[in-house]
């Protein structure tokens, strides 16, 4: 009888580390809230909407310890609107991210899938919206990751004492000619070290959106402003920033630029942003922003500028559930007129974009509530 007893302890102890292992982690959030619109196509609006602070999402992720410490992984996450039911991203079922790969504790990741370019990566946790959840205008420098990256390679460094880098590329999947049709490229590195965070990133798209089966594919930002006209041909935006923590306070400057260029004319945009988020206890946070963010639309020669301000409280009932108030104010100036929608492409006509002010300023008021798991 000892030895079945026996045989049966060392069997559940060696299942239990085999299990410590490998594993799979549901998670998720839930993010809906109120808003308050100063002025939407000329009059004041109320709506109830979906992941403002962060999108609304589940998915899975997975580790396999191969051993050597060597690692295959997995991510897949869908974006959904728990407002009305509905898919994000286009309708895509793992419309946030989908990839699998290869995780090195001394050498780093290399994943293939559908990702995140790597000025999201390294740039986008050093700005403001990681509090507010708010944009730059018309994400024109995808810090809030409108655009994901499809068939897409991606490596990602070790921590080497503080100090990361990646790389992704993602392919056209045309042959010949249209090899370089709606392909991307990026860079990025970044270095946390006691108080202080660096981020730094660049992201190159060929012709986005030009097929349905490349890199950037129907989720293109659609925003048109006066002199720009034709399909994008080539973007770049690249940028950088810093957030440092004074005992309670944490401050940052970012800047990034961004270049959209058509076989007709040329926009390009310089956002400049300052933030601050001070703890006041564990559980409350305040949070402030301010962006300039300046363009230029060549051969028009005009000049849209924008002045965005934004504060932010967020009160933590629980380590998983929060609640928060976001209030934020814009003002267009130069040239600046309203935004138009334009379906995939900029200068394809269109009509007031969702939200849109009929003058040059705007402002919003958000009540919301969060949950994480």
């Amino acid at each position: 009888m000892k030895k079945p007893v026996l045989f049966l302890s060392v069997l559940s102890t060696f299942s239990g580390a085999v299990q410590a292992q490998s594993s799979v982690t549901l998670f998720g959030v839930v993010d809906a809230g109120l808003n308050y619109i100063s002025n939407d196509g000329g009059k004041a609006n109320w709506t109830l909407t979906s992941g403002v602070i962060q999108g609304s999402r589940w998915g899975l992720k997975g580790i396999e310890d191969l051993g050597g410490g060597l690692k295959a992984v997995f991510q897949v996450e869908n974006g959904f609107s728990v407002t009305n039911g509905t898919l994000g991203q286009s309708g895509r079922m793992c419309g946030r991210q989908a990839w699998f790969g290869l995780n090195s504790r001394s050498v780093g990741a290399l994943t293939l899938g559908r990702q995140y370019d790597d000025l999201v990566d390294f740039v986008q946790p050093v700005t403001g919206a990681t509090v507010s959840g708010l944009a730059h205008p018309f994400d024109n420098d995808n810090l809030v990751d409108v655009i994901r990256i499809n068939n897409s390679i991606k490596y990602t460094s070790a921590d080497y004492n503080g100090f990361t880098f990646g790389g992704l590329y993602g392919f056209s999947n045309s042959p010949g000619a249209g090899f370089a049709s709606n392909r991307a490229w990026s860079l990025g590195a970044g270095y946390v070290g006691g108080a202080l965070t660096l981020g730094a990133g660049y992201l190159h798209l060929n012709y986005p959106n030009s097929n349905a089966i490349g890199a950037v594919t129907g989720e293109y930002p659609s925003v048109v402003l006066a002199g720009f006209t034709g399909a994008v041909t080539r973007e770049v935006v690249w940028g950088g920033g810093a957030t440092y923590v004074l005992g309670s306070t944490k401050v940052g400057l970012v800047y990034s630029h961004s270049e959209f260029d058509s076989t007709a004319a040329s926009l390009k945009f310089d956002n400049f942003e300052i933030h601050a988020d001070y703890q006041v206890t564990p559980a409350l946070l305040l949070g402030g922003r301010y962006t300039f963010t300046n363009g230029v639309v060549d051969p028009a020669g005009t000049k849209p500028k924008y002045h965005q301000f934004e504060l932010a409280v967020d009160y933590a009932l629980s380590k998983r559930t929060d609640v928060y108030l976001t209030g934020a104010y814009q003002k267009a100036t130069g040239d600046a007129t309203h935004a138009v929608l334009a379906p995939d492409t900029f200068g394809a006509g269109g009509s007031f974009a969702p939200d849109a002010s009929s003058n040059k300023s705007q402002g919003l008021a958000r009540v919301g509530m969060r949950l994480r798991w």
